[in-house]
């Protein structure tokens, strides 16, 4: 009980751990997304405005008034700081902080001390703003993209604080650069919240997780554990020989599979226990029988009841020959269930026709039909299995017509049908291919009841089907199909 608790309990688990791994990868894998998105998208609006706010009314006073007039115009929550610096480098502005909260003046040294500081270089996208001034003192900005170009951080600031630059120029001088420093989505007022609580969500669902797992293996294994024990207990039962066993329904396919299942092994061993007792019965018929009637003459012979004469003793003969005849039935058909071995070779179908013929009492009967030259097969097994068949047309025939015997092959798929009048009427045991069964179940007829039976175990050491079946209303059709793949 334990170690399948365990099982389900950690197979559960793990389940449900992976399904938290993949969303929690899904989800940083979106942020990440996410968050080069909302980083472009502010820096183009912050180009933007800047490009807005240094059109219109302007000095020529190196332009810095201007630029100074049009930064302090703009009112971007997105926008967490900016450093100013001159074309040479030098930082003059650094207001607002970094996305973490850190402010830039602490940071960022003005002058031409930066230059002297510890600093790290590295690659920031850039649009270039070019400024004009016409006759009336009127400024208009147009914008054009400048790649790449090197910037230098102090050392204090990360990489990713700087999410671009902006050239300034005026009159196609270049004058002065803004680095541009954004909130990231985790650290923006309106939506850290939201990102802050789907990554405390999935913490929590650890814990969560494993309750439900606790809870889920108990439920299973206790369920599974009392169908197991239903199961054990039903396969005991039928191992000591009872019947009528069930297993009950689980409203699970698969676990209703195997009640299913035992419930047929049920029915099937109560059908072999009622087919060993006809056996017995049968067996017991069909050997007591020439025994009885040779002691019955052995005793009147003794008692001179019946003159020694030849005529006795044919009759003594011909049921020794019927005793014998059906014990040689009885071990074919016992060596063929066991360690008989199919060896197959190539016949001329002539051949095969021949020999099956050969010794018939009624060979001029059966009408063949030959419709390919040569058989794959093991000759000798196959002949003893179609002289059944013709035997068992006779003892079945109803009128004079002969038996038809028809044989054709293709593609290595060979088949036999033999086909005689008669009818299958519905008092007859519809199981053919059982031993020491028949057709008249009155069991008048004569014969070991084993024909069809030694002929269907030939078949299945081919690999092939055999049945017996009412072909139309005045005729019954044997049929053997059986299929030799290289």
């Amino acid at each position: 009980m334990k170690r399948l608790f365990f099982r389900y309990f950690i197979s559960i688990f793990s389940i449900a751990v992976v399904v938290l791994l993949v969303m929690f990868s899904v989800l940083l894998l979106q942020y990440g997304v996410s968050q080069n998105r909302w980083k472009s998208k502010v820096y183009d609006d912050f180009v933007v405005s800047v490009q807005s706010a240094m059109a219109g009314e302007g000095s020529d006073e190196n332009g810095i008034n201007d630029l100074f007039s049009a930064l302090s115009t703009i009112d971007d929550e997105r926008v967490s700081g900016f450093i100013l610096r001159d074309i040479n480098g030098y930082s003059m502005v650094a207001l607002g902080t970094t996305a973490e909260g850190r402010l830039l003046t602490s940071m960022v040294p003005t002058g031409p001390r930066f230059q002297t500081e510890e600093k790290s270089n590295r690659k920031s996208k850039a649009t270039r703003i070019n400024v004009t001034y016409d006759n009336r003192g009127q400024t208009s900005a147009t914008t054009s993209s400048s790649g790449n170009i090197d910037i230098s951080l102090p050392s204090m600031l990360k990489d990713q604080d700087v999410i671009g630059s902006i050239v300034i120029a005026f009159e196609g001088q270049d004058a002065f650069i803004i680095d541009l420093l954004t909130y990231s989505p985790r650290t923006y007022e309106y939506s850290k919240d939201i990102i802050n609580s789907c990554y405390r969500a999935i913490l929590v669902s650890i814990p969560i997780c494993l309750l439900i797992a606790l809870v889920a293996a108990w439920v299973i294994s206790s369920r599974n554990i009392r169908y197991i024990n239903s199961v054990r207990r039903a396969l005991n039962d039928l191992s000591r020989g009872k019947s009528g066993v069930s297993v009950p329904q689980q409203n699970n396919s698969e676990l209703d599979e195997i009640s299913v299942a035992i419930e047929d092994l049920d029915k099937s061993l109560q059908a072999n226990a009622r087919s060993r007792k006809a056996w017995l019965r049968s067996i017991s018929h069909d050997l007591n029988t020439p025994a009885t009637a040779m002691k019955v003459i052995v005793d009147g012979l003794n008692d001179g009841v019946f003159p020694a004469d030849e005529q006795t003793l044919k009759e003594l003969q011909k049921e020794n020959d019927t005793l014998s005849e059906r014990i040689g039935r009885v071990i074919d058909f016992s060596t063929l269930q066991a360690d008989t071995e199919v060896v197959f070779g190539e016949v001329p179908t002539n051949q095969f026709v021949t020999e099956v013929l050969s010794g018939f009492d009624r060979a001029e009967e059966i009408e063949v039909n030959v419709g390919c030259e040569v058989l794959r097969c093991d000759c000798a097994l196959m002949s003893r299995a179609a002289r059944e068949l013709l035997k068992n047309a006779f003892e079945g025939r109803e009128g004079d017509k002969p038996v038809t015997w028809t044989i054709t092959g293709t593609d290595d798929c060979y088949s036999m049908e033999v086909l005689n009048e008669g009818k299958i009427t519905e008092d007859m045991d519809e199981d053919f291919f059982e031993p020491w069964t028949r057709g008249d179940w009155s069991r008048t007829s004569g014969g070991s009841g084993l024909g069809l039976p030694i002929a269907s175990a030939i078949v299945s050491l081919h690999k092939g089907t055999i049945s017996v079946l009412q072909s139309d209303e005045n005729h019954v059709k044997a049929t053997i199909r059986w299929s030799v793949k290289n």
